[in-house]
This record gives C-alpha cells, sequence and structure tokens, in this order.
C-alpha cells in the first residue's frame, strides 16, 4: 500500500484523492495553496498532534509526511509545474503522478457521452439532441458526429454568463462565477467545427429564452454544461419533461465546487419533482447521467 499524498490549488484535490485506487494508494494528506482550507493548526498556529479528518495543509508540509507518490492535481500546466518546484524544494524525491497527463489520456466525460449516444441510436430512441453551455464546441462537434441524422440544438449566450443568472448565484455561497467567464466565444465559428452543420441549428441568447419556439420538441439526448444555478434549474424544467422514453441528459459539473449551483439546482429539481434516476461516471468534475424512464 502506497502512501499519497494530493496537492494543488484548486477544486481537482478532493475530486483525484476520490478518484485513487484505494487497494494500492492510501491518501495521507491534501496539501492546498489557500490557507482557508487548512485544517492542521491550532488557533495559537502551533501544528496539531492529532487529526480528526484528513489532513490539509500547505504544500511544504505534505513532504513531512514521507509519502510514496506526490499527485499535483492541477491541470494547468505552469501551475503544476510551480507546485512540482515547490515539494521538490521541500525535499521531496519520491514518485510525482501529474492529473494533467492522465486527464490527456483517459476522459471519462467522452467516453460515457460516446457510449450514452452509441446506445440511443441502436435502440432508436427518437428525438433531438441539445446542448446547453457549448462555449467553442468542445463537445458539440462530438454530439453531432456521434448523432449526425439528428437536429442538433446548440444553446449559448455567446456573451459569458448573463446578468441575471449572476445575479441568481450571487445568493449561493461558494460559487466563483464572475462576469465575463466564458464571453469570448462566437456563435458563427461553432458551425464551423461541426461535421454535419446542416443538421445544427444555433440558439444565441438567454435560455430559456431561446427555447421559447420549441414547446413541442422531443428529445433523445441534452448535455447540459451551463455551470450556473439558474439555466441548470431551468433546462432540467424544460428538457426533462421533453425527453424521450430511455431518452439521457448528460449533466456537467455537479462535484465541482466552484460552481455549487449545478447541485444545487438539481437538489432544488427533485424536492420539487422526485428523484432522478442519475448514474455518476466518477470524473473529476462531477459528470452524471440522468436517464427518463
Amino acid at each position: 500500500m502506497k502512501k499519497v499524498v494530493v496537492i494543488g490549488c484548486s477544486s481537482l484535490i478532493v475530486s483525484a484523492a476520490e478518484l485513487l485506487n484505494p487497494l494500492e494508494m492510501k491518501v495521507v494528506g491534501l496539501g492546498d495553496t489557500r490557507p482557508e482550507a487548512w485544517n492542521v493548526f491550532k488557533e495559537n498556529g502551533d501544528l496539531k498532534d492529532e487529526f480528526d479528518e484528513i489532513p490539509i495543509m500547505p504544500v511544504d508540509l505534505t513532504v513531512g509526511f514521507e509519502p510514496d507518490v506526490i499527485v499535483i492535481a492541477v491541470l494547468e500546466e505552469s501551475a503544476a509545474d510551480s507546485l512540482r518546484y515547490a515539494v521538490i524544494r521541500a525535499g521531496y524525491t519520491g514518485d510525482i503522478i501529474f492529473m494533467s497527463e492522465l486527464a490527456e489520456r483517459f476522459c471519462v466525460r467522452g467516453a460515457a457521452l460516446r457510449h450514452a449516444a452509441q446506445r440511443l441510436e441502436r435502440l432508436g430512441v427518437p428525438g433531438a439532441v441539445a446542448e446547453l453551455g457549448c462555449y467553442r464546441g468542445d463537445t458539440s462537434w462530438q454530439l453531432n458526429a456521434l448523432m449526425p441524422g439528428r437536429k442538433l440544438y446548440l444553446f449559448d449566450t455567446f456573451s459569458g454568463f448573463d446578468a441575471r443568472d449572476l445575479a441568481e448565484e450571487a445568493k449561493i455561497e461558494g460559487s466563483s462565477a464572475r462576469p465575463g467567464r466564458f464571453a469570448d466565444a462566437k456563435a458563427e465559428e461553432l458551425p464551423l467545427r461541426l461535421p454535419a452543420p446542416e443538421n445544427a441549428i444555433v440558439k444565441k441568447g438567454w435560455f430559456p429564452e431561446t427555447a421559447l419556439d420549441m414547446e413541442d420538441e422531443t428529445f433523445a439526448l441534452v448535455c447540459l454544461d451551463a455551470s450556473l444555478y439558474a439555466p441548470t434549474l431551468s433546462a432540467l424544467k424544460f428538457f426533462f419533461p421533453r425527453m424521450s422514453r430511455g431518452g439521457v441528459i448528460v449533466l456537467f459539473g455537479l462535484a465541482d465546487p466552484n460552481y455549487p449551483g449545478v447541485s444545487k439546482a438539481v437538489e432544488d429539481f427533485e424536492d420539487q419533482y422526485g428523484a432522478l434516476l442519475m448514474f455518476p461516471i466518477g470524473d473529476l468534475t462531477g459528470t452524471a447521467l440522468i436517464v427518463h424512464p
């Protein structure tokens, strides 16, 4: 059994720790660059003698646990390199694993999307395909390629987070949503990435206003990547009743602590309409498949 410390400066630290194989690796501590996350110090600043929960500490202190492996849970290359140098300067000489390298090799979210689309096609589940939160089309082109014969509705403001949604998000503790995020996408460039653009319909603007002319549409596959509470809740209310039997909603960001509005939207939807048939796939940001019974 190898002792492992996971370090980082983002929300991926806990997610990465949960994905490690518990039969081979035991997480003995977390290293975080954010002081507000530390739990290893007494009120006077001294280090605690014992810990009631997994210890979270400054990155340089993790070396004192003498781990066999340090996992760097940061996807941005320069930040990951900085953390690597930090533990080396602190005296660490063991193995280092970069989550960014693993994420490039294994895309759990993409695999789940492919399997869902292939199953829906094989079963002949009727309905269109939709995506809310397209940004630059990294998922859009996959949906279009996987189900090229179906109408593909692509919803996005193409101007970043809407002020009305940010107003609702401001009421949620811990949200990192800020004006201008994802504002650099261009609606006219999105169809250029699609292998079958003739079946794609770009719906630019604020959701759910952009869906007001689609009351009679039905859906087989929907991807929700809105990040925020209000559009996620609106999307669940709009799409779920219009899903074909056996249809799938792929929900992104359910476990992303930077955007807790997504999980709150699901909770509020279930409080009102009952439990969803939901299957988390175990990726870093908490993607889940919602199957319409």
